[in-house]
């Protein structure tokens, strides 16, 4: 069985007397005589007793030197360690963590300072000072990095989440939550909600629940029940229809008041079927035109004074010792020669047919062909002495057929409908033979009602939308409310101004496209770009490509299209007139227009007084 060092230093301790110094000292004793006579030859045989360091009891790691101390001995330790025999280390962390800043490592005769993960040991070896990892311009790739104290983050933009393997920045997909109450559109870095504008609807102040559209302009939609409004006639079909039969001749009379900002289309026919004989009475214009057919012959009569300024006219045509007497305001204005009577006799009877607001053919067989639509205003009338009552019962029923009892300049959109035309924007340059150029040059004169809805927009065959120009009350890419005017190529906005709309005022948008270009003018003021020069030249290119399609172009609204295929989807409500490409659209030439739209006449602004 072994015995420690510790062990054999106890034995030896208490044995040293017994075993080794005592019998010697004894033996000096008898040699040289008592301690006490202080003999050399004792003090020198005492000295010369064995080496209590040999063999040497220290531990030899811990110990520096071992002294003999002459039947004893002493251990030396190094630093760190303790103990009679120098083997008992010294736990330096256990005082003040070792001086250590971070972290302390207790050793056998020593210890460490070391530190987290993030720090580096200083020259002092017990200080910890934090590592810079964003110094590494690799640490983040694409994200930034920002350096955290014995750490670092790598930052993506809102709407961006890192990914630590790829080291980029990848979009969070916000729609996957469905924060919207309609329809959610993810973009990279954020999202934007949809509401179905057609159905009437916009964004609410949170930008993710829907709202009505409601006005913020009032306008003056009294109607008269006594008046007859003829712009309702759009399909060819006249507004009204009257058969007169008669036993006897009958010549022609009829009176009415009369107003219209129209300067074409047709008041009234009468006469027979379209080869017989009839009269047209039309505006041609702004004055009053006279078509007559007589036996297959025709004339053509105008004149008198421009009557398309909105004001009441008394207008009367009556047949008169075979003439044709036509005045306005009791003033003869046309006196024409006719060659028959237009009761036409069949079977005994004499018969008239009379139709207000349109013809029953065709125009093209009109003696000259004109627009027969007319956005006009007939009261007070006056059918061959006033023996027909049906007209005043049927437009009391139909508040449709009655006229706005006030009315201005301007075509008038209700907020539910819209018109279009078939216009070409591209055109061939004489300058360079056939090379083709394009231009979108629009100016529009609102007195909106309400602040969301396209005054102006191109569809395709395919039922996208390269173009457009509306009235939106958000701005979409910094979610705040505004009421801005925008231009738009499919779905990308290019510029934006802000603009009251709520202000009652009218307001003049300009828009100007073409190759290389665009630009979008509220009030002489000039919008801002949404786009950078790269992107805007892109979208050109994107326009340019649509527009060698044919396309449509759509005032006041669209049909039924995907809510994410252009910024505004709703109906315009309030005065619009339009100018595209120098040329001023008349509704009544539209392909379409809803019977809703007033080509001519707008009810006037409703203003508060205090």
């Amino acid at each position: 069985m072994e015995i420690s060092k510790l062990e054999l230093a106890k034995l030896k301790d208490m044995n040293t007397s017994r075993d080794y110094f005592y019998p010697r000292y004894l033996e000096c004793i008898n040699k040289y005589g008592s301690p006490y006579n202080k003999s050399p030859n004792f003090v020198t045989c005492v000295q010369n007793l064995p080496d209590q360091c040999t063999p040497n009891p220290c531990d030899m790691e811990g110990t520096q030197v071992c002294q003999d101390l002459m039947g004893n001995f002493y251990c030396l330790c190094k630093a760190g360690w303790r103990g009679r025999l120098c083997d008992q280390d010294v736990n330096e962390c256990s005082q003040q963590n070792g001086g250590c800043n971070q972290i302390c490592y207790n050793q056998l005769g020593s210890f460490h300072c070391a530190c987290y993960s993030g720090y580096l040991l200083s020259s002092d070896s017990r200080t910890c000072e934090d590592i810079d990892e964003c110094a590494d311009v690799h640490a983040c790739g694409e994200a930034r990095c920002k350096n955290l104290p014995g750490s670092y983050s790598c930052l993506c933009e809102e709407g961006y989440k890192y990914d630590p393997e790829k080291k980029a920045c990848l979009d969070v997909d916000e729609c996957a939550a469905k924060p919207c109450e309609q329809t959610c559109v993810n973009s990279p870095g954020s999202y934007t909600c949809h509401c179905d504008g057609r159905g009437g609807l916009r964004l609410s102040q949170n930008m993710n629940t829907c709202e009505d559209i409601l006005p913020c302009v009032p306008f003056n939609m009294a109607r008269s029940m006594k008046s007859l409004y003829l712009g309702r006639m759009f399909s060819g079909t006249p507004v009204i229809r009257l058969r007169f039969k008669r036993l006897q001749p009958t010549r022609l009379v009829a009176e009415f008041e009369f107003r219209t900002f129209d300067p074409e289309g047709v008041l009234f026919f009468a006469g027979g079927h379209q080869d017989s004989t009839w009269i047209v009475l039309a505006l041609w214009a702004g004055r009053l035109e006279l078509q007559l057919s007589y036996n297959g012959i025709g004339r053509v009569t105008s004149s008198g004074p421009i009557i398309n300024h909105g004001m009441w006219q008394t207008i009367s045509v009556e047949e008169l010792e075979r003439n044709l007497v036509v005045k306005v305001n009791k003033d003869a204005v046309m006196k024409i020669a006719v060659a028959g009577d237009l009761f036409q006799l069949d079977r005994g009877l004499y018969h008239l047919n009379l139709t207000v607001g349109g013809i029953p053919f065709k125009e093209k067989d009109l003696v000259q062909p004109i627009n027969p639509r007319l956005d006009g205003c007939m009261r007070s009338w006056n059918w061959l002495n006033g023996e027909d009552t049906t007209i005043q019962e049927t437009v009391k029923l139909n508040t449709k057929m009655q006229c706005f009892s006030v009315m201005e300049r301007g075509a008038f959109f209700p907020g539910n409908g819209f018109a279009f035309f078939s216009l070409n924007y591209m055109r061939t340059s004489l300058d360079v033979g056939t090379e083709t150029t394009w231009e979108i040059e629009v100016i529009a004169r609102i007195r909106p009602a309400s602040d969301t809805g396209v005054l102006l927009a191109l569809m395709g065959e395919d039922r996208t939308v390269p173009f457009s120009v509306a009235l939106v009350d958000y701005h979409s890419t910094k979610k705040l409310k505004k009421q801005l005017v925008v231009l738009a190529v499919e779905n990308v906005t290019l510029s934006l101004m802000e603009i009251k709309v709520c202000d009652s005022q009218e307001h003049v948008v300009t828009v100007s496209v073409k190759e290389g270009e665009a630009s979008l003018v509220v009030d002489g003021t000039k919008g801002q770009s949404e786009v950078s020069p790269e992107q805007l030249q892109e979208r050109l290119a994107v326009l340019k490509r649509h527009l060698q399609e044919p396309v449509h172009t759509f005032l006041g609204g669209l049909p039924d299209v995907p809510v994410t295929s252009v910024p505004v989807t709703a109906f315009y409500h309030g005065c619009l007139t339009l100018e595209v490409n120098q040329k001023a659209l008349d509704l009544d030439e539209a392909a379409y227009k809803h019977s809703d739209i007033t080509s001519h006449s707008c009810p006037p602004i409703v203003h508060n007084t205090p």
